[in-house]
């Protein structure tokens, strides 16, 4: 039985792209989920390409970087320097996940260098839950598996800022836990968590928690003998 071929489609590292508005010459661009870069000019409605591969020095927020860490880009980020609003790549989750940052920058930084498209790398993280889920209990943005220590089942940990299409992953130590977000509006299964409603992490439960839409987690559990745990519903704290 002969396997189907497969055929070269390009070999520079881009993607046909045709643009709804003009761009020009070094533009970030998302395309289907995907970041992009303009090698040139682009008129509207007519085709172009992206570069989505490479390493690139992107506008950035106010914030240092940590080499070899996430970087994600904000479509209405706000550059360190340049126009509010504009677009700017960021360490804190916001937006879509871009590539990864080739070395640390600093804080008043105006642009870091970015690998275009690499390979999210696996960001572990472990907590410690606190009376009001701050300092020790923020959970890392970009964390994809955290392993929770807690001394109080009334102890929260906090979610932190999401990207859409993020996977993380709670394992809960010896003692349960509550969660809440960092952000203040956003919701887990549908309810807002923060100010006044949590969601019970059951002591050596595995979590499952998928940011599906801006605003919006969705978690999942398995308790330690691997059973699916019940519909999850936040309450008041």
């Amino acid at each position: 039985m002969a396997q189907s071929p497969a055929f070269l489609h390009s070999d520079d590292d881009a993607v046909d792209y045709t643009p709804a508005a003009a761009k020009i010459g070094g533009d970030v661009v998302v395309s289907g989920g995907i970041v992009g870069v303009t090698a040139t000019d682009l008129a509207a409605s007519k085709k172009g390409s992206l570069q989505i591969e490479g390493i690139y020095q992107v506008p950035k927020i106010t914030g240092a970087w940590v080499a070899g860490q996430p970087v994600y880009w904000n479509a209405t980020g706000d550059p360190d320097s340049g126009d509010a609003g504009s677009g700017a790549a960021n360490q804190i989750g916001n937006g879509v996940y871009m590539g990864i940052a080739v070395q640390a920058q600093a804080s008043g930084d105006n642009t870091g260098l970015v690998i275009l498209n690499a390979p999210m790398p696996t960001t572990q993280a472990a907590v410690t839950a606190t009376a009001n889920g701050l300092t020790t209990a923020l959970i890392p943005a970009g964390s994809t598996f955290v392993t929770v220590t807690s001394a109080n089942a009334d102890h929260q940990i906090s979610l932190p800022a999401g990207y859409i299409g993020q996977v993380m992953r709670i394992l809960v130590g010896t003692t349960a836990c509550e969660l809440i977000s960092a952000v203040a509006a956003d919701k887990v299964n549908e309810v807002v968590v923060g100010a006044t409603n949590e969601l019970a992490l059951t002591a050596e439960a595995l979590y499952t928690c998928v940011y599906t839409k801006s605003g919006f987690w969705i978690v999942t559990g398995l308790t330690k003998l691997g059973a699916a745990i019940a519909a999850l519903v936040p309450d008041a704290r």
